[in-house]
């Protein structure tokens, strides 16, 4: 019977839309991630206020860590970080920032992002906020990859008062690793 192999032309022939209908939806998909994101970085950067960056502290859980490690770490991460930020229309702080401070071993790291960070008002004027969001970034140190950047996706939580910020964010790991709470002061210039 040659119905079956006169059939086949017209299944692959529908395969082939169908995968063609899927790559136009993809690219389609992904043009307007882009734009969106476009967009985004263009609103922040035009209409964001400039932002200031002060790494505090750097807290290693004493779970993970031999006390004789935790003794040859340092805490103060001394560093800068500039940037622009604003509050959208939902009331949420969104930010794109540099930064540059020393790590666990006093080396200097340094890494660019984007933060978002859904924020409540705690007092009726608007003067103390609290928030919780993420940054996505790049980093580069010395100890991984030879400051080959590479990308980090991390929580971080938020108080404010004002223009000022404290703000702080946990870096997830293992015995030995991460397991530390990084915390910087987010000043906005108006």
């Amino acid at each position: 019977m040659n119905t079956g192999n006169k059939g086949k032309p017209r299944m692959r022939f529908l395969l082939f839309l169908f995968l063609q209908l899927g790559m136009i939806t993809l690219v389609h998909a992904n043009t307007s991630l882009v734009d969106s994101v476009k967009s985004k970085v263009e609103t922040i950067w035009t209409q964001g206020d400039v932002v200031g960056y002060l790494p505090l502290y750097t807290y290693h859980m004493p779970y993970a860590y031999p006390p004789e490690k935790l003794d040859q770490y340092t805490d103060i991460p001394l560093g800068l970080g500039i940037g622009k930020g604003l509050y959208n229309n939902r009331g949420n702080w969104e930010g794109l920032y540099a930064m540059t401070f020393r790590d666990s071993h006093g080396v200097y790291q340094y890494m660019a992002g984007y933060g978002w960070i859904p924020t409540w008002n705690l007092s009726s004027n608007g003067n103390w906020r609290v928030g919780a969001g993420a940054t996505v970034f790049m980093m580069s140190r010395k100890d991984i990859f030879n400051y080959i950047p590479f990308p980090g996706l991390l929580p971080v939580g938020s108080l404010g008062y004002k223009n000022l910020s404290l703000q702080t964010s946990f870096v997830p790991g293992g015995d030995g690793f991460g397991n530390v709470l990084f915390t910087w002061a987010k000043w906005t210039f108006k």
